[in-house]
């Protein structure tokens, strides 16, 4: 409430808080590009029924925005490295409240999904550029708990969207296509308060970008793609697995996602804490551990609440999972290189994401939603014993900003 409150009666443009809540609200409507509409998927499939391939075309309108962010974040990584942040902030959002909102009056299935993968191209300049500002305007301490906190309130402001939607979504499948819009809002917030940050460049750029760097670089891509597969079945499988076990409404539907990214963002505003007692590598092995016990439990699980239970860890876990790899990417390499760094970050993020029911859907077809969870808990488990055996990430000494 505090940052609320400096952000809409400061005058001063370089007013700190105001900056930090900006930047929150920016990076919560990432998350809001996908599980936004997760309570509508079972009711949207009931709709679309008589569309070939109906039940997997509709899980692909949660996931269709994820592919197309991950083919460009890089690009909006070179744009943002190459052309400067506020030029694309700007126009990714614009872009976004079209796009995002287009779902409400379209009413062929293709045409939602063109939608989709447009509001992808508006998300991948959004995150990437959202996250490269965190890396300049903030260092030391500060950032390590701001990045926390980006991690916190994108969770958090997951599960106030997504409860909202699930609202909605009783009323009509249509309506939380214009939650989208608030995007509008938070682009008069940008274009108030925040600026292009001027960086010096850094006096030893080859030693940040040497061959051990860019071998954990590769790591942290292929941790966070693993990761966010894995995380993404909770708002893709777990509607249908409560309405499977009994959930009468879409908002009961909702509640696993709900209670996920809820203990994501407790995880994560707990991160800066965290992280000045475990390295880097010890962070990961919480968090896979952590998603490999929640789905254990989802395994065994015969009734909702137990589903519950195991959304709640695979939550906690998953919330560190974002500040961990953002963290280490912005510190390990020069802020020249940031945008292209983080863009690569953000296309393992939405890859992950948008593979996820193609890589998932096999299984639940040929065994059941119950013991997909269990096949995920066995490589959870896998990778959490490789990051316990791991050595540590090696760090550059901050650069001049």
């Amino acid at each position: 409430m505090y940052y609320l409150f400096c952000t809409f009666f400061t005058k001063n443009h370089e007013n700190r808080q105001a900056i930090k809540i900006t930047l929150l609200l920016a990076s919560s409507l990432t998350v809001m590009s996908g599980a936004l509409i997760a309570p509508a998927l079972p009711r949207m499939a009931e709709v679309f029924a008589g569309v070939p391939h109906a039940a997997f075309l509709t899980k692909l309108i949660l996931t269709i925005p994820a592919i197309f962010i991950a083919v460009l974040s890089p690009v909006a990584g070179w744009l943002v490295d190459r052309f400067g942040k506020m030029r694309l902030f700007v126009v990714s959002m614009l872009l976004y409240a079209v796009a995002g909102g287009a779902g409400f009056v379209l009413s062929d299935l293709y045409h939602i999904l063109i939608s989709r993968a447009v509001l992808g191209i508006a998300v991948a300049g959004i995150m990437t550029t959202a996250t490269t500002l965190i890396g300049d305007y903030f260092a030391g301490d500060e950032r390590k708990q701001f990045l926390g906190t980006q991690a916190a309130f994108m969770a958090f402001g997951g599960t106030v969207f997504v409860t909202l939607s699930g609202w909605l979504a009783d009323i009509g499948w249509r309506f939380p296509f214009l939650v989208y819009l608030f995007s509008l809002v938070v682009l008069v917030l940008v274009q108030k308060y925040l600026h292009e940050p001027q960086i010096s460049q850094d006096n030893a750029p080859q030693s940040s970008t040497g061959a051990r760097n860019k071998r954990w670089i590769g790591i942290m891509y292929a941790a966070t793609f693993f990761g966010m597969m894995m995380f993404y079945m909770i708002p893709v499988q777990s509607p249908f697995l409560l309405k499977q076990m009994g959930a009468g409404s879409n908002f009961i539907g909702g509640l696993g996602v709900m209670v996920a990214t809820l203990f994501a963002a407790l995880a994560g505003q707990n991160y800066g804490r965290l992280k000045r007692r475990l390295s880097f590598v010890s962070i990961y092995f919480l968090t896979f551990g952590l998603m490999a016990a929640g789905y254990a439990v989802v395994y065994i699980a015969t009734d909702i609440w137990l589903v519950i239970v195991g959304m709640v860890l695979a939550g906690t876990g998953a919330g560190w999972l974002m500040p961990n790899a953002n963290l280490c990417l912005i510190e390990i390499v020069p802020p020249h290189s940031r945008g292209k760094v983080i863009g690569g970050l953000t296309s393992a993020v939405f890859a992950g994401q948008f593979l996820s029911p193609i890589a998932i859907q096999p299984v639940v077809d040929a065994t059941s939603l119950n013991i997909a969870y269990g096949v995920a808990a066995v490589l959870l488990v896998v990778v959490a014993l490789t990051f316990l055996a791991g050595k540590s990430i090696p760090q550059r000494k901050p650069a001049t900003v």
